[in-house]
């Protein structure tokens, strides 16, 4: 494989890489690429989890990159995820989270072995030279930039927050460094610790500049907030009502929440139906394919080959908003059925069940 073809599978689908530059220099060097993406635990897998991270592993394993999930407890208590409950972190850690993530794999035809998870408890326990870095890490960053830095937790800034809060931005940059990191992922929503980890890496012994990629958000079903105006607000949010689909929901659950999707006719931006279209199907890319079935009278069947082709049809108003749900509802279907098999198995059952019980979900 090429350079060139390299790079297109790391950074398809992605809105940023910091820096392109140095992604290419670093696959020259023949130096073994080591990504990691981090999740907090918190609640149901979603398709921006399940099927936006692990599709672009898929990507950076074709390219010969080495994988590690790093699923978050530490991080999940600082943030006060599951309630701040350090048992159901764990818990949830370990027989439901990790689960959704090898069932999303799973959608791409990746098996667990190919990757290598990794908890916050596996890689702290008796290591103090992760400590240390965190340490080192705090001496690089002022207080008020440490401060700006918290919104990577989902808080605004100006926001009051208690000492630990403080604790989170070093320590996801100390593990960076820890695990061996060249290439870290994330959503854009993680970028200021990603670049703090470029800016203070060569300041610590034996430090080196990571390479950032930040994928794009898949938008949430409710639509936009429109009294922000900002495109960050289309992101899927699992705790919104109706914005997310999960990667276990039966066929019938994700047919009704995709019919009830915001998906105003004519209209491309700001428009979930379209982003879905964009992200999932084309996968970022101009050539893909979907297919449009509806009946004679309403023009047939058509098949998508081209995302700018569908996009100008939709604007036209020649492509109609039930006729695209109704297909991106089949296409999820189906993409979703090794994650769905997954479920329908132990111990994968019985941890999505504890789950809901812990988050008092149906």
């Amino acid at each position: 494989m090429t350079t060139e073809e390299k790079i297109k599978l790391i950074t398809r689908n992605c809105q940023e890489v910091l820096t392109e530059e140095d992604l290419k220099k670093l696959i020259e060097s023949g130096t073994t690429i080591n990504h990691y993406i981090g999740f907090e635990i918190s609640g149901l897998v979603h398709l921006g989890t399940g099927l936006i991270s692990m599709g672009k592993i898929a990507d950076f394993l074709k390219a010969g990159v080495k994988c590690k999930i790093f699923l978050a407890d530490f991080h999940s208590f600082l943030n006060n995820k599951m309630g701040g409950n350090w048992e159901n972190i764990r818990e949830a850690t370990n027989n439901y989270f990790k689960q959704g993530l090898i069932a999303s794999l799973k959608c791409f035809g990746v098996d667990e072995n190919e990757v290598e998870f990794i908890s916050g408890k596996e890689l702290y326990e008796n290591n103090p030279t992760h400590w240390e870095t965190f340490m080192r890490v705090g001496k690089h960053v002022t207080l008020s930039r440490n401060l700006r830095s918290v919104s990577i937790m989902g808080k605004k800034q100006g926001t009051e927050v208690d000492m630990a809060t403080l604790f989170y931005p070093p320590l996801q940059v100390a593990d960076i460094f820890t695990m061996g990191v060249n290439l870290a992922h994330a959503g854009i929503d993680q970028r200021k610790a990603h670049v703090i980890a470029r800016e203070v890496g060569d300041k610590l012994p034996g430090g080196w500049t990571p390479i950032a990629i930040h994928q794009n958000l898949i938008a949430g079903l409710t639509g936009p907030d429109t009294s922000q105006n900002d495109a960050e607000t289309l992101k899927m949010s699992k705790s919104k009502p109706g914005s997310a689909i999960f990667i276990h929901d039966t066929p019938d659950e994700i047919r009704d929440k995709i019919k009830k999707a915001y998906g105003p006719p004519k209209e491309i931006e700001f428009n979930p139906l379209i982003n879905w279209v964009e992200t999932l199907v084309f996968w970022g890319e101009e050539i893909g394919e979907l297919k449009i079935s509806r009946p004679e009278k309403f023009g047939g069947d058509k098949i998508y080959t081209k995302v700018t082709d569908l996009k100008a049809d939709y604007g036209s108003g020649e492509l109609f908003p039930l006729d695209l749900k109704n297909a991106l509802a089949e296409w999820i279907i189906a993409k979703l059925a090794p994650a769905r098999e997954h479920f329908e198995q132990s111990p994968a059952k019985e941890g999505l069940m504890r789950m809901k019980e812990m988050l008092g979900v149906s």
